[in-house]
Formats: structure tokens, C-alpha cells, sequence
């Protein structure tokens, strides 16, 4: 069939470019001052952002040059009828000039809108390389990872990521924040939604809840807990995902029901 090898052939381009994109990053991070700039309100960006946005697509285009892309950086372009790229150079700007070790590299690739069929997430500076292809199941490296098996929301290590870009959400999030952390065990934030993703995936983590991300900030992720056993879907069934706003929960699966009627409510 074309379909198994176009999306082996793209995983194996996606894992290239994640590598070599990781050692830029850990290399531009060794610099004693990394030039910082404001997109917006607590959206910022660096200078290794846009370079490392461009490696990845220039090794992206050697191999598959009529694909679309769409980066965090770059925006969206090209003709999606060959498939889309989803790209976020550095998922946790704010860690990686902080010297916080929790960021990553995170591309995916599909070809339907929303539905990736190929993911990776690499996290540099502690050698982490997870992905996840259609149907084959997720992987951290080179080892299959499944999500975790609690069955209790009162159990569970959950992710709740405040709306730090988006103030005036603030008062219905805590009050949604608030159900969850009184029900569950505790709560992590990691300040980097792929990285978070595939902590669900591998199990560390048993559910998340997060508005406003950007597509590119979780498509690789998705496919990895997808492929891991576990859910992701739009927070509310009313809105859902487009490239520029996503509100998330996702989940180990057996948690999933819990977490939606707490942010529903």
C-alpha cells in the first residue's frame, strides 16, 4: 500500500530533522546571552526559534518539496494537497532562555487538517526522542510506551496550564482549574505542551487541560498519545481545533470522561 510507506517516509524525515534541529538548539543554548523578543503579551521569541523553524523545513523540502507547512514562525504555506507539516521549532521558548531544561522539538505531519499521522517530540537537552506513527504505536527511544492504567481521577498527575496569554480567560479557567485540582491527586505544569503530551503518552502523566495553544504547539503530541491508547479531543465539542486556537484535554483514557465533565460543568 502507498499510504504505509509515505507515512514511514515522512517519519523517518521527521526524526532527521528533529535530531538536527536538537543540536542546534543545545548548541545556540551554550551561547551567555540569547537575544529574546515579544510577539505579544507572554509570547516570545528567539532568534534560535527562526533558525531552527528554517533547518527543519529546509531539510523537510530536500525530501518532500511540494508538501505544505505551517510553523509556528513561519505561518502556513504551500499547496496541502500533498500533506501538511506542523512545526514548533522550540515548544517552550520561555524554558529554553531560562535554561530550563523542559523543551522541545515537535513536528508532525498529516494529511487530513487535525488528524496527524505522524509525530515526533524530541527534548535535547535530556536526550528524549518520542514518536508516534499511524497504526504503529508510539515510542520513546526506540522503546514502545503505552499510557498509564489509573482508572480514579483522584489518582492522577494532571496538567493545568493557566491561559497566561489570554488574561481575560483567567476567572472561568480557575473556576474549571479548581474541580480538577480539588479531584485529583496534584497537578505538573512543564511549560512545553509536547513535552506534556508525551508524558501522557509514556505514562508519567495522566491527563491535561489547557486552553488556547496553537496547532503546532500540540499535533505531535496528539498522534503520540493517540497511539499510546490514550484521548485527545477538543475541550469543548462546540469549538473545534483550528490551526490558530485550541482548547485541550487529553488523557490516558480512562480518566477522560472525569476530566470532561469537571471542565463542562
Amino acid at each position: 500500500m502507498i499510504i504505509p510507506d509515505l507515512i514511514a517516509s515522512h517519519l523517518d524525515v521527521a526524526l532527521q530533522a528533529a535530531k538536527l534541529a536538537g543540536s542546534y538548539v543545545l548548541d545556540a543554548g551554550s551561547a551567555d546571552e540569547i537575544a529574546v523578543h515579544s510577539k505579544k503579551e507572554n509570547d516570545f521569541v528567539t532568534e534560535a526559534d527562526k533558525a531552527c523553524e528554517q533547518l527543519i523545513i529546509s531539510h523537510i523540502k530536500k525530501l518532500f518539496p511540494l508538501d505544505a507547512i505551517f510553523g509556528e514562525e513561519t505561518g502556513n504555506s504551500g499547496d496541502e494537497t500533498n500533506g501538511r507539516w506542523i512545526i514548533d521549532p522550540i515548544d517552550g521558548t520561555t524554558n529554553f532562555f531560562r535554561s530550563v531544561p523542559n523543551y522541545t522539538i515537535s513536528i508532525a505531519w498529516e494529511l487530513e487538517p487535525y488528524h496527524p499521522l505522524v509525530g515526533v517530540v524530541f527534548n535535547p537537552r535530556q536526550s528524549e526522542l518520542f514518536w508516534a506513527s499511524d497504526g504503529r504505536g508510539a515510542f520513546l527511544n526506540g522503546k514502545p510506551i503505552t499510557v498509564s492504567s489509573v482508572v480514579d481521577v483522584s489518582r492522577a498527575l494532571l496538567v493545568c496550564v493557566p491561559p497566561h496569554r489570554r488574561h481575560e480567560l483567567v476567572d472561568d479557567y480557575f473556576e474549571k482549574a479548581k474541580n480538577l485540582f480539588l479531584a485529583a491527586s496534584d497537578f505538573r505544569s512543564f511549560g512545553s505542551c509536547a513535552l506534556e503530551l508525551a508524558y501522557i503518552a509514556c505514562g508519567r502523566l495522566d491527563g491535561y487541560y489547557e486552553l488556547c495553544l496553537g496547532y503546532y504547539d500540540m499535533a505531535a503530541g496528539t498522534i503520540l498519545v493517540r497511539e499510546a491508547g490514550g484521548v485527545v479531543e477538543p475541550a469543548d465539542s462546540r469549538y473545534p481545533f483550528v490551526d490558530s486556537r485550541c482548547d485541550v484535554v487529553a488523557s490516558n483514557g480512562l480518566i477522560h470522561t472525569q476530566i470532561l465533565h469537571m471542565v463542562q460543568e
